[in-house]
């Protein structure tokens, strides 16, 4: 349960992120979005991009209320290098969301192995710490 929990962290950690960089493309510039509200001159999309935007929000709440139970449960030394499997999903999330439509890079990719070489160096119980 412990595991399903901290994947529930990472993935809402990155869904929060996705969601509100999906929102802030269709907001656009917060300079001209803060001062039409008044004159209701925003848009549609303006708004779907709000509610993208406190979609990521509310992710990122769960991601923070469910990692104060993780914390509770793993050794910190475990747990927040797990927290790096985020950013792979954030890079791939980015790649493949239409919307976001970042580059898929080589440098990119290799620095992404690099990063799951390490969680993977990090969670590897070891014989003196094996009481997980």
């Amino acid at each position: 349960m412990k595991w399903l929990l901290m994947a529930t962290s990472i993935i809402c950690g990155a869904l929060g992120q996705l969601f509100m960089k999906a929102g802030m493309q269709s907001v656009g510039e917060l300079a001209a979005f803060f001062p039409a509200l008044p004159f209701g001159t925003v848009s549609t999309e303006q708004w779907g991009g709000v509610l993208w935007v406190v979609a990521g929000i509310v992710c990122y709440g769960i991601a923070m209320l469910v990692w104060i139970y993780v914390l509770g449960h793993f050794e910190l030394s475990v747990a927040y290098p797990l927290l790096s499997v985020g950013y792979i999903l954030v890079y791939l999330g980015a790649v493949l969301w239409p919307q976001i439509g970042e580059s898929f890079t080589l440098g990119k990719t290799v620095g992404i192995v690099l990063i799951m070489l390490g969680v993977a160096l990090v969670a590897t119980p070891t014989k003196a710490n094996n009481h997980e």
